[in-house]
């Protein structure tokens, strides 16, 4: 069941989303401090000075695990970003994704992931990438050890990448 988001503070433990249907706008609205602790790691960003696959944004979190948002447009968050090889807390993580209506597991082997979602779009030996949704597609990354299963996991706003990847291509 797809629920109206309006701030992600007022969904109850256990209540999801699906990424499938979510507007833009309504990833735009997500906090990266709604879902994960405060923790000595937590940064920000707010120049505008790290490099995603949405070009130069803003992001919170902590180290390669973060929420981006454009610097023309900060606050409205475009690319979420989990490690769980380097600082992604796995309870907390692993949740944030049963939010987003997506049942992926830290260590996830990839035939378990490709049963759960299907043929990738786009793969290699450590990267698998997915369109998830039609009217508001997002691409959906992750990354894939042989041995420790899935480590990665990216999601962005598949409009503001594609302009990313074309504006690179122009130069």
């Amino acid at each position: 069941m797809t629920v109206p988001l309006q701030s992600p503070k007022e969904f109850g433990a256990g209540m999801m989303i699906n990424l499938s249907s979510m507007t833009y706008d309504e990833f735009g609205k997500l906090r990266f401090l709604d879902f994960f602790p405060k923790t000595d790691s937590y940064y920000v960003d707010d120049v505008g000075g790290t490099t995603c696959g949405i070009g130069y944004a803003c992001v919170d979190g902590y180290g390669f695990t973060g929420f981006a948002s454009p610097e023309n447009a900060q606050g409205q968050t475009s690319e979420i970003a989990l490690d769980f090889r380097q600082d992604c807390p796995v309870i907390e993580g692993q949740a944030f994704l049963r939010f987003l209506g997506l049942e992926l597991l830290k260590g996830m082997p990839l035939d378990e992931i490709k049963i759960l979602l299907g043929e990738p779009e786009k793969s290699d030996p450590s990267m698998l990438r997915y369109i998830i949704g039609e009217k508001w597609p997002y691409y959906l990354g992750l990354g894939i050890d042989e041995h420790e299963g899935l480590h990665t996991v990216w999601i962005c706003r598949k409009d503001l990448a594609d302009k990313e990847t074309l504006k690179l291509k122009q130069i």
